[in-house]
């Protein structure tokens, strides 16, 4: 295939004509000239883009010339465009499990692709934060449809407001339709849709600590139905916050209330507790007290990772219909069944005491008052 090159001055791009195609001009600049192992000098070259007609591709080179940076933001149309423009910046200055974080959002943004970003709205956004969805391509779980979670539709909100004021700094929409909504907000319409929460019955946890030790994670499963943690919480759960000695844990997170308070360590999960930190100190330098070692982006767990080992448990046991949230619920539940104080209750899960003046601002519990309180707790 024959081809001919217009060719301008040193730095300004050339025009290649390329016989027999649809669009046979060419438009291309030098950007880069390196040496090869073999002492060779070669060129790296960007396109600008193929066009029908010389007159095309020329006036195209030039506005290229003139303004590289308003030519490279002309190319972003659709909202796989912007993602790829702003993420190739974005990426450069975060650490790699926030960048398998916004990747995991983007793919349940399938509907938005290729929609130009002028006519995307706050509509559009909440939508694929309610409905949009992902179907697995490789591995064990290959084909499997995976719906947003909670956590995922906060990750959209949060990079679609990146992402679009990014679009607003270079002018290429007028305003920002991602911050013109407030995740709380929509989380609690989507909320109020939701069903109740399915709750673990009592011969079910005990038919969960028979068999604890011969399926992986389901002692995370029951720590969590111990302790009421949020399942975010536990999977991200440090071993320096762990003190087995005296038989509690300092963790949490979300809310005032819900960071960095006591958790007692209920006897019958001190062997699991005890188990994880000695594991975690021996193979994982002491850092997270949960582990995976069949991790495929490292040992270290996510809340999509743990809701993963929560259905394989779940599957395994043959019950349907429980989200990992579901075991925070079974413990509000059976903590009050069991007779453990409300205030007490309240302040192991994180909830706010504001309502109650005594019990906020006059009651200071011991540790021993959580521990007792604790302790009560029986399925």
């Amino acid at each position: 295939m024959s081809t001919a090159t217009a060719r301008r001055a040193n730095g300004y791009g050339s025009v290649e004509y390329r016989k027999g195609r649809k669009n046979p001009y060419g438009a291309k600049v030098k950007i880069d000239t390196y040496v090869t192992d073999s002492g060779k000098v070669q060129v790296k070259y960007k396109s600008i883009g193929t066009f029908k007609t010389r007159f095309e591709a020329e006036y195209a080179l030039q506005r290229y010339i003139d303004n590289p940076y308003e030519y490279a933001t002309s190319e972003i149309k659709t909202f796989s465009d912007l993602y790829k423009a702003w993420s190739k910046e974005y990426f450069e200055n975060i650490s790699p499990s926030a960048v398998r974080s916004v990747e995991c959002a983007y793919r349940y943004c399938s509907l938005l692709y290729d929609m130009p970003i002028k006519k995307i709205g706050a509509g559009h956004i909440k939508d694929v934060m309610n409905y949009g969805t992902w179907t697995v391509k490789e591995g064990k779980y290959k084909g499997e449809v995976r719906k947003t979670s909670k956590c995922t539709q906060e990750r959209i909100k949060s990079m679609c407001n990146l992402m679009f004021d990014y679009a607003y700094e270079r002018r290429l929409i007028d305003f920002n339709p991602a911050r013109s909504f407030k995740i709380g907000r929509l989380l609690k319409e989507i909320e109020n849709g939701r069903k109740i929460k399915k709750i673990f019955e009592p011969k079910q946890v005990k038919a969960l600590r028979e068999v604890v030790y011969d399926i992986p994670f389901a002692d995370m499963v029951l720590i969590a139905l111990y302790t009421g943690f949020r399942p975010q919480e536990l999977a991200l759960l440090k071993v320096d916050e762990v003190y087995l000695d005296e038989g509690y844990i300092v963790s949490g997170m979300k809310t005032d209330n819900g960071r960095d308070r006591i958790v007692p360590i209920h006897p019958l999960i001190m062997p699991l507790i005890q188990r994880r930190y000695d594991e975690s100190c021996k193979l994982y330098g002491g850092d997270r007290l949960f582990n995976d070692p069949k991790g495929q982006n490292g040992h270290k767990l996510t809340y999509d990772r743990y809701r993963r080992k929560f259905e394989f448990v779940m599957a395994t046991m043959h019950w349907k219909g429980y989200s990992p949230h579901c075991t925070r619920h079974t413990f509000a539940t059976q903590a009050k069944h069991s007779g453990m104080d409300e205030g007490m209750r309240k302040r192991i899960m994180g909830h706010s005491l504001k309502a109650d003046v005594t019990e906020f601002y006059y009651v200071h519990p011991t540790l021993d008052d959580y521990i007792r309180e604790m302790n009560k707790l029986e399925y």
